[in-house]
């Protein structure tokens, strides 16, 4: 892999690392090539976990490791705490009457930590707390580990690396799991985020613990923060958006690259066809749905070809299925995807063996045959689940016969053949696009959360920023708050982009 020298300085470092990887440095990149580093290195049974948020950002580590990963974790947070702590461990620490085969359910909601074991105790489900800044999941993982010993060994002798990505995400409880991992366990952590792309405080996310482990003396932490994605016009902007990036400004006198359209919200579409390139790339990013797809409508109408990305029914799962509901929409959906790539997709690294292929093609083949009949593809999606040894809630079966009935969602799977694209800023994360469009009425500034949405959309842009201002009290607000945040280096909104 080519490396930059930070980056290679990163793969190198021995120990707890922890890095703040800036947008469009390259993390997820740096991140695999230190896997495959240290596992070729590796020399004993031991085997490392690479954990994620989201299963796309899971498949797309395991896509890009070119060693052999069997035996090794790769998968979400909440998969890893449930496959590898509470289920083999729960019995173990709390007794003999948690010796069940656990589900999940964060529909069920609870106030207390001892409801949440009662729940368990009685209908074998694992539900969640109804303060959504709690973690209940996180919460009872810890418990049992401080519990368990045989789960501390177990942890012990498996792992010799925890690979943590998107860690300003987590919140206080998994910071709380994850941080006693290394301090008591001693199995070394690397850690990898960006503050300022913290899109779920709303949830319990809390960057600030991210931002507490740079002192922690077992860690090295070091900075990434060559964005290698946007021109240098939109790396200044968005760099002036934190007072820890600011001094990464460099003065620039063609602002051509970024531009403050002024509009009505009538003619907007109209205006963007004037400075906007029909041959490249480009995104129309909005913070809801439905303001989304109504723009998408818009610019079609006026020529300009948007498709819009919806959210698709099944993202709402967040239990430890949810991989297979992913799974079977894309077998259903694409055609590029096998049932290798299913097999691939299982969680705790399952092999491709004869045996489980022949199996599987068996449970597709009835599936995807008979998804007319709603009545007869739940059962059988609940068949496969239960081969696979997982539970299937009838709300998430719903959610993936709803997904697979309706032709557009296809496009949420396959929207890379779309040139031109409208969805939400938390879609798009991960993602680049020569072009960006955004509203500047989304983004009024006045928080730390408006602030790290309007970055996180800023830079999908490689060469091109278009900030839509029709003049409305939150635009207005936008710019005045902007200002404000110019003013602490005696700049103006003028000397970082044109205002037409």
């Amino acid at each position: 892999m080519n490396l930059t020298k930070i980056q290679q300085k990163i793969v190198d470092t021995k120990g707890n690392v922890i890095v703040s990887a800036s947008a469009g440095t390259g993390k997820t990149h740096t991140m695999v090539a230190k896997i495959s580093h240290e596992l070729t290195k590796n020399k004993n049974h031991r085997v490392i976990a690479a954990i994620t948020f989201t299963i796309k950002a899971a498949r797309e580590i395991k896509d890009r490791l070119p060693v052999n990963i069997v035996g090794s974790f790769i998968g979400t947070n909440n998969s890893f705490a449930i496959e590898e702590v509470i289920k083999p461990f729960l019995k173990d620490a709390f007794g003999s009457r948690y010796s069940c085969d656990i589900t999940t359910d964060y529909s069920l909601k609870f106030d207390k930590f001892d409801d949440g074991l009662a729940y368990i105790m009685k209908n074998s489900t694992l539900g969640s707390y109804l303060d959504s800044n709690k973690n209940f999941i996180f919460e009872l993982a810890l418990k049992i580990l401080k519990k368990s010993e045989v789960a501390r060994l177990y942890l012990q002798a498996k792992y010799f690396k925890i690979y943590i990505d998107e860690y300003q995400d987590c919140d206080l409880t998994m910071n709380e799991f994850f941080i006693y991992l290394t301090d008591v366990l001693k199995i070394e952590l690397f850690i990898v985020g960006d503050d300022k792309q913290s899109l779920y405080i709303w949830r319990g996310a809390n960057p600030v613990s991210f931002r507490k482990i740079f002192s922690k003396k077992s860690f090295t932490h070091i900075i990434m923060s060559e964005n290698f994605r946007s021109n240098k016009q939109i790396q200044n902007y968005s760099n002036l958006l934190f007072t820890e990036t600011a001094s990464l400004y460099e003065l620039k006198t063609n602002l051509s690259n970024i531009i403050l359209l002024n509009c009505t919200s009538s003619d907007w579409a109209q205006k963007i066809k004037e400075t906007w390139n029909k041959d490249n790339s480009s995104a129309l990013l909005r913070t809801k749905n439905k303001d989304a797809e109504a723009c998408s409508n818009i610019l079609d109408d006026n020529g300009l070809i948007f498709k819009y990305i919806p959210s698709i029914p099944i993202d709402t799962i967040s239990n430890d299925s949810a991989w297979l509901y992913q799974a079977i929409a894309q077998y259903i959906f694409l055609d590029t995807y096998s049932v290798y790539d299913f097999i691939y997709d299982i969680p705790m690294g399952t092999e491709d063996d004869s045996n489980l292929k022949r199996k599987l093609e068996y449970y597709l083949t009835k599936i995807t045959l008979n998804n007319c009949d709603k009545k007869f593809f739940l059962e059988k999606v609940s068949d496969l689940a239960q081969f696979l040894g997982y539970s299937s809630q009838q709300k998430d079966l719903e959610l993936l016969y709803e997904t697979i009935s309706e032709a557009t969602y296809a496009e949420a799977f396959e929207q890379e053949k779309y040139k031109h694209r409208a969805m939400t800023c938390h879609s798009s994360k991960g993602l680049q696009f020569e072009q960006v469009i955004i509203f500047a009425e989304d983004f009024s500034l006045r928080n730390d959360e408006d602030f790290y949405k309007h970055y996180v959309a800023v830079t999908r842009a490689k060469s091109k920023l278009i900030i839509v201002d029709t003049n409305s009290y939150w635009a207005q607000k936008y710019k005045e708050n902007l200002s404000l945040e110019l003013d602490k280096y005696n700049l103006k909104i003028e000397d970082l982009l044109q205002i037409r």
